[in-house]
């Protein structure tokens, strides 16, 4: 038993470096399924638990994912990447900012259907609006 226990807190000793990583894509993963059942609602679409269910193999396969290519940034990678790169696992982090944008994607498409409106000419429309306003500050300090 001691043996079985050492060699668990030493499985997750090695994986400590992606903690973060793994729960940043967890988050994106429970938001998107948020937001997508935001949708349905605002849509009057039902949920099928058949989609709920893939969030359960969504979550598994990218996890699983980001935990093999950190394997492998440890023991084949990381060396050639770190000559080049100066960073630790970047196999691992760029595939995990992959995951995550199209996790982010899918969450603002989920958001513009159910508020029936377009996020990037919003972002624009408020820059715009803050250039007119810092416009009309710097006349008023003439």
């Amino acid at each position: 038993m001691k043996f079985f226990q050492s060699f668990l807190i030493s499985l997750f000793a090695f994986f400590i470096p992606i903690q973060g990583i793994l729960i940043a894509i967890a988050v994106t993963i429970i938001v998107d399924t948020l937001t997508g059942i935001y949708k349905a609602k605002k849509l009057n679409e039902p949920i099928i638990s058949k989609k709920l269910r893939g969030l359960v193999s969504k979550a598994f396969i990218y996890e699983t994912v980001i935990i093999m290519l950190f394997i492998m940034d440890v023991f084949i990678l990381s060396e050639f990447f770190e000559l080049w790169f100066s960073i630790k696992y970047f196999f691992t982090k760029v595939m995990a900012i992959t995951l995550i944008f199209i996790e982010l994607v899918s969450i603002k498409e989920n958001i513009e259907a159910a508020q029936k409106i377009n996020i990037y000419n919003q972002i624009r429309k408020f820059i715009k609006e803050s250039k007119n306003l810092k416009k009309d500050l710097t006349d008023l300090t003439k």
